[in-house]
C-alpha cells in the first residue's frame, strides 16, 4: 500500500483501531493493510503501529499521539445490565428450586417469570450481534433452565435414573453455550467458557442437594457461592462484548 506520509504510532491502554481511524482521517481496514500482523481486537499497549493520514487528518504538529478516550459511562452500563439480568438468573432459580422442593403452589407463576431471563440475557447481546445469534442464545439458556428444572424434580421424587440422563444433557447443553459464545466473540475461550459453565452446574447441584436434604444453612452457603459466580460469569461476558467492539465504548467526541 502506498503512503506518502507515513507515522509510526505507539498503541496506548485504551486505543482502538475506529478511534485512531477517526483522529487521522483514515479507515481502519487501511491501517490493518500497513499492520497485518496485529490483532484488531486486541491492540497491545507499547506496540507500534504504522499509520498513513488521509486527507481529513486532524493531528496537529504538537500533538502527534491522541490519547485514548474510553467512556467509562457506556462501560458500566454494560457490565450493570449483564450483572442485573445474571443476578435475576440465579435468584429466580433458586425461588423455583424452594417452590419445587417444598411443593409450592406458586410453582408455574415462578417457572413463567424465570423462564423470561434467557431472552433479558439475550436482548443485551442482541445489541451487538445479530437476531439470529441473540435467538440462539436465548434457545439455548432456556433448555439449560427447563433441563434444571426436571432434574430438580427428579432428585425430589427418587428418581435417581432419570437424574442422570438430565444431569447428561445439562452438560451438554453447557457444551452447546460454550460453544455459541466461543464462535461469536475472539476473547471467548471455548475451554474458559466451558469451565465456568460446569462450575455453574456444579455450585447449583451442590445448592439442590443441600436444599432437598433439608440442610438449610449449607444450602444458602451454597447459593452465595452461585451468586458470587453469577458476578464472574458477568463480567466475563461484559469484558469480551467491550474489547470486540471497543468504539462502543469510547466517547463521540471529535475534537481531543
Amino acid at each position: 500500500m502506498y503512503c506518502q506520509q507515513r507515522l509510526s504510532y505507539v498503541v496506548r491502554q485504551g486505543d482502538s483501531l475506529y478511534q485512531l481511524a477517526r483522529f487521522y482521517g483514515t479507515t481502519v481496514p487501511s491501517i490493518l493493510a500497513l499492520n497485518p500482523n496485529i490483532d484488531p481486537y486486541n491492540l497491545q499497549a507499547g506496540s507500534t503501529i504504522i499509520i498513513c493520514p488521509g486527507e481529513n487528518d486532524t493531528m496537529q504538529p504538537n500533538n502527534m499521539s491522541p490519547p485514548a478516550r474510553p467512556n467509562p459511562s457506556s462501560q458500566i452500563s454494560l457490565i450493570n445490565d449483564m450483572r442485573t439480568v445474571w443476578f435475576q438468573h440465579v435468584y429466580w432459580a433458586r425461588m423455583l428450586l424452594i417452590s419445587i422442593a417444598e411443593r409450592l403452589r406458586d410453582q408455574n407463576a415462578v417457572t413463567n417469570r424465570l423462564l423470561q431471563n434467557p431472552n433479558d440475557i439475550a436482548n443485551i447481546f442482541r445489541r451487538y450481534y445479530s437476531a439470529d445469534t441473540a435467538d440462539n442464545i436465548a434457545r439455548l439458556l432456556t433448555e439449560h433452565l427447563q433441563i434444571g428444572s426436571a432434574l430438580i424434580t427428579a432428585l425430589r421424587d427418587g428418581k435417581r435414573a432419570e437424574a442422570d440422563v438430565l444431569t447428561r444433557q445439562w452438560y451438554i447443553n453447557a457444551d452447546k453455550i460454550a460453544d455459541a459464545l466461543s464462535m461469536i466473540n475472539p476473547h471467548y475461550d471455548y475451554e474458559d467458557l466451558r469451565k465456568m459453565l460446569y462450575r455453574h452446574l456444579e455450585l447449583t447441584t451442590q445448592e439442590v442437594a443441600m436444599r432437598l436434604a433439608g440442610n438449610y444453612m449449607a444450602d444458602i452457603e451454597a447459593f452465595n457461592q452461585v451468586e458470587q459466580q453469577a458476578i464472574s460469569m458477568a463480567d466475563l461476558f461484559s469484558a469480551g462484548i467491550i474489547r470486540q467492539f471497543p468504539q462502543n465504548f469510547h466517547s463521540a467526541e471529535q475534537n481531543w
